[in-house]
Order: C-alpha cells, then structure tokens, then sequence
C-alpha cells in the first residue's frame, strides 16, 4: 500500500454488484449498477458537567450503531424489479414473459456483496447481511428521455460476529 500522499490512492470508483437471498446457495450478479452508496449511522449520548458556572461536555459514548446501504439499477429486469415490487419469485411463461405479484413479500433478505473493478486507484469491496426495501418511485413514462432505473435501499444488519459488513481494501 502507498503510503501518503502519493497519486496511486486517488480512486475512480466501478464495481461489480451480487446479491444472494436467503436460503439461496449462488449470489445473482444484479447487472449495471450505477450508484451503491454505505453510509454508517451512529447515535451517541453525551455528558455534561453541571458545576462551575456553564454546562461543560466532559464525556460521549455512542450508544447505537447500524449502516444503511442505497444503490440504483439500470437494468429492468425481473429480478431487480422484484426488489422494488417487493415481489415473489416471477413466474416466466413461454414468451419468456413474466409476471411479478406486487408487495407480495415484506422484504428481501440476504447478503449484498461489492467487488471493486476499478483501473483508477485501490479497489475496495464490502460484503454484509441486509434486508433490503425499495426506494423512491418507478416511473412508467419519462418525458426527459432519462434511462429509467430501479432505487433500492438495505438496512446492514449485524452478522454472526455482530459486525456490519467486512470491507477489503486491494491495491493493483
């Protein structure tokens, strides 16, 4: 690893998005994602000393942790709609057409896994256990002539060894 500063640390970021459901035994590559976004949140309780005048912090602890993850799908496919349509499993007829029940499921659950591809700078990957909601709106007619895309936000939920995500770091 560079150490800093050094020009090799700055990064262009691309990845490769999968997700694998619960009770599945294969990760499903979910296509071109174009923004995937992990943002911790962390509640903390702070102490103040009452003596001497003004309120003075002598001490904070954080008192509650968690990570939301966000990410946007261009690829309209069954299985991503899925996702937003808070779908079961589409049934495909012999057209190879198919017909997803709408907010027949309460939420996805799973693992979502990241895999840096990047040519520019570190690549970093991120793997953690999600239950993941849909976001936004699905438009049916654009009139900015804009690619249509899929919003999806996860809840990270703590893993065996209550941790939120592993991320890895790799220089090329």
């Amino acid at each position: 690893m560079p150490a800093s500063p050094s020009i090799t640390n700055y990064q262009i970021p691309t990845e490769k998005v999968y997700f694998r459901r619960t009770g599945e035994s294969t990760f499903t590559d979910l296509g071109n994602v174009i923004n995937f976004t992990v943002e911790n949140t962390i509640e903390k309780k702070d102490h103040f000393r009452l003596y001497g005048g003004a309120r003075t912090k002598d001490k904070t602890i954080i008192v509650q942790t968690g990570a939301t993850v966000k990410f946007t799908m261009d690829e309209i496919t069954p299985y991503n709609l899925a996702f937003f349509a808070l779908s079961t499993a589409a049934t495909t007829d012999t057209d190879d057409d198919s017909e997803l029940v709408g907010l027949s499921e309460t939420s996805f659950t799973g693992t979502l896994r990241v895999i840096g591809d990047n040519d520019v700078g570190p690549q970093v990957d991120w793997e953690g256990d999600v239950s993941i909601i849909p976001a936004g709106s699905f438009s049916f007619i654009k009139n900015d002539d804009e690619w249509n895309v899929i919003e999806v936000e996860a809840e990270v939920q703590a893993d065996a060894n209550n941790t939120f995500g592993v991320w890895n770091h790799r220089d090329q």
